[in-house]
Parts: structure tokens; C-alpha cells; sequence
């Protein structure tokens, strides 16, 4: 059986050294690295904007999905909405607010309740004086990312 020879070993020729490189070869091979390393940072720098970018996406879409499963278990407490517009909106003189045909048995508030088939479950629209203060499921969301992100 033959003597065991490590691969290394055998790869290296330890009694020849290695050809020196002319000093054009090692310039060339120093800007070809400069090269690689700046596109290697133009690389990471692009991928990380990319990142920065989907942060805000993604989150609304990690909202949504979590909103969702969550008021499939209970839905949005359309009453306590009502009473915190009223109050905040107080000054503007609210007249109506309009809901989703879904919601609108689920509660009373004083004000004339109107439905809009065009709003969708936990939206809410109060109508007021001059004119309306849009409150619907996806602006507050938006809203509540939009909080998230400038507090981050």
C-alpha cells in the first residue's frame, strides 16, 4: 500500500516557487479587484435601497393579514369609532355617519346612520358640517404604518 500524500501537499510544488508577476500583471489584477470591490458595494447598496423600499409594503401587507385574521375573530368595535369621531370632531359639527350595510344594524350613536355600498366592513365615513372626514379601515391602517415607520 502506498504512502498517504495529503491533497494539499500534492497540489504544492514546495520546491518551486512561484513565477513572480511581471508588475503590469499586478496593476492590471489590483484595478480588476478596485472593480470588483466597487461593484460589489454598488451591489449592496442597491440591494439594502430595495430593502428600504419593501419595508413599508411589506409591513402594510403584515397588517392587513394580521387586521384580517383578527377580525375574523371579532369585528371592528364600530361604536367606540363613532364616539372617538364624534368627540375629536366635536368643533366640525357632525351630521351622519355612513357605514357598510353590514354594520349598521350592530349599533346606534344619536346621529343618523347611512349605508354605502361602496364601504366595506369597519369603514366608517362621518358626515359633517362642511363635508366629510373619511375614516375608513384602510386609511387607518395606512395611518397606523405610516406611525410604525416614523417611529422606527
Amino acid at each position: 500500500m502506498a504512502e498517504f500524500v495529503a491533497l494539499a501537499a500534492s497540489l504544492l510544488d514546495r520546491d518551486s516557487p512561484a513565477p513572480a508577476a511581471p508588475p503590469d500583471e499586478l496593476v492590471q489584477d489590483s484595478s480588476a479587484l478596485e472593480d470588483f470591490v466597487d461593484s460589489l458595494a454598488l451591489a449592496r447598496l442597491a440591494a439594502l435601497e430595495a430593502f428600504e423600499r419593501a419595508v413599508p409594503r411589506l409591513l402594510a401587507a403584515f397588517a392587513q393579514d394580521v387586521l384580517a385574521r383578527e377580525l375574523t375573530l371579532a369585528p371592528v368595535d364600530i361604536d367606540r369609532l363613532v364616539a372617538v369621531a364624534r368627540k375629536r370632531m366635536a368643533a366640525e359639527e357632525p351630521v351622519a355617519v355612513w357605514v357598510a350595510s353590514d354594520d349598521a344594524p350592530r349599533f346606534s350613536c344619536g346621529l343618523p346612520v347611512r349605508c354605502d355600498p361602496a364601504l366595506r366592513r369597519g369603514d366608517l365615513v362621518v358626515e359633517v358640517r362642511d363635508g366629510e372626514v373619511d375614516a375608513r379601515f384602510a386609511l387607518r391602517v395606512a395611518q397606523a404604518i405610516a406611525a410604525a415607520l416614523e417611529y422606527s
